[in-house]
């Protein structure tokens, strides 16, 4: 009996220490409102303690956040001292459940190869539906027509076909014009195509890395497609993120690195397109990685 309650407290204490593993009492969580309809759109304040140089991401697939769906990243800032790094993180979410819901946010903090899903304190949240309470779901007929009051001008028919004639005119001589100022400029333009810009490549990207992300995580995507169309024949720079992962599986590209190529381009995909902006640390790793994708020595 003595051993089958020591056993009990044994697994009891384990839980709660494999509890306390995923939550930290420093983390917080604020939400702009607390009432929102299905679908609506509102910001999440999220901060984060960690240790100096981990890295924090939002982890979208956790089932803490009970029917609220990540829209995007707002802003991702980062501060570090005393051996620690404290990430403030905005995100913009929707709610698609209706009810009174408890929505835990989940993060994911990386110290270089451990990963620890972290679950965040609940936030209680109210969502509403839009239609009223015992609503048909049907769409209401539209009203019938009605005649007004009134008739056609008998200037109007002459007048939209003079109105087309002008209009037709003036564009035959604006396009007489842009075709006689290309034909000026063409031979200029012919000269100067032996100056052309050498392709992108890695080191171009890391000098922008730190000011212009847009442009770098651009150079960063257009250099993996392009090493990914030499190494394996097919052409990836005329595909999507989606496709090209659907493309790799098919090729029998090795699953780790079709993973990292994946993960990458869509990192590359919500910089250039979302307006997603990583903190400093996690562009430095995503350098690392176009590096290692691409089989660059710096």
């Amino acid at each position: 009996m003595k051993r089958l309650i020591g056993l009990v407290a044994m697994v009891m204490f384990a839980a709660s220490m494999s509890r306390a593993a995923f939550v930290s009492a420093d983390d917080r969580v604020n939400a702009a409102r607390t009432v929102a309809f299905i679908g609506e759109q509102f910001e999440v304040s999220i901060e984060v303690e960690a240790p100096e140089g981990a890295l924090v991401d939002i982890d979208p697939t956790a089932p803490s956040w009970a029917g609220v769906e990540i829209v995007r990243i707002v802003s991702d800032v980062t501060t570090t001292g005393s051996g620690r790094s404290v990430h403030r993180i905005k995100i913009l979410v929707a709610a698609f459940q209706v009810g009174d819901l408890k929505v835990s946010p989940a993060v994911l903090v990386t110290r270089g190869v451990d990963v620890e899903q972290r679950v965040l304190p609940p936030l209680a949240l109210k969502v509403q539906a839009t239609l009223a309470l015992y609503a048909p779901l049907e769409l209401s007929p539209l009203p019938p027509t009605r005649r007004i009051g009134g008739g056609e001008s008998p200037w109007l028919r002459p007048a939209i076909w003079v109105g087309a004639g002008a209009a037709l005119l003036i564009a035959s001589f604006a396009l007489f014009a842009v075709v006689k100022w290309v034909g000026r400029r063409l031979p200029r333009r012919v000269e100067s195509l032996g100056d052309a810009p050498p392709p992108p490549d890695l080191g171009s990207a890391e000098a922008l890395i730190a000011t212009d992300p847009v442009r770098a995580y651009r150079t960063l995507g257009t250099v993996v497609r392009s090493e990914l169309s030499r190494r394996y024949g097919f052409p990836a720079v005329a595909l999507t993120t989606n496709e090209l992962q659907r493309r790799m599986e098919a090729e029998g590209v090795e699953r780790w690195q079709a993973r990292l190529v994946s993960g990458l381009l869509h990192e590359c995909d919500a910089v250039v397109y979302a307006g997603y902006r990583p903190a400093p640390e996690r562009r430095l790793a995503d350098l690392t990685t176009a590096r290692e994708i691409v089989g660059a020595d710096s």
